[in-house]
């Protein structure tokens, strides 16, 4: 459902691009109201916690990555485990193939993204980006004449 994401957004499937956080489930996507990490809290939360059925498991991506003792990372799993959810909390570079896994088999599944703050880049973005240009380049030859 996730194709990728930016500093920006994150691109879906269906080729549409959402701007900010977003909170995702298997058949839709909507903003989700936080600014950053800081303003993940009981509130922001809400909307899947009070779900019903629950979720099979919650995948929360975070703009950078948090370390096990981090004070965001242990108040949210403490938020969570009051309302006995399963979560994993992951940079988002790692929750949107995670989400992308668990909604591929079938579970009940939600996302809460928020787009990463630095985005690393491997030699088959590089790729990409080469052969798209080439492709760009040959189109316009062939437009050109």
């Amino acid at each position: 459902m996730i194709d990728s994401y930016s500093q920006v957004g994150f691109r879906l499937n269906n080729g549409l691009f959402a701007i900010g956080p977003l909170a995702v489930f298997p058949r839709s996507v909507m903003s989700w109201n936080v600014k950053g990490d800081e303003d993940i809290n009981e509130n922001s939360l809400s909307l899947f916690t009070n779900l019903d059925p629950k979720l099979d498991i919650l995948v929360i991506g975070t703009s950078q990555k948090l370390s096990s003792d981090n004070y965001i990372k242990m108040h949210i799993q403490k938020i969570l485990k009051q309302s006995k959810l399963h979560i994993e909390i992951l940079p988002t570079e790692k929750a949107c193939p995670t989400f992308n896994f668990l909604n591929s088999e079938k579970r009940f599944v939600a996302a809460a993204l928020i787009p990463p703050v630095r985005v690393s880049v491997n030699e088959d973005d590089l790729f990409q980006l080469a052969y798209n240009k080439e492709r760009l380049r040959e189109r316009n030859i062939l437009i050109d004449g």
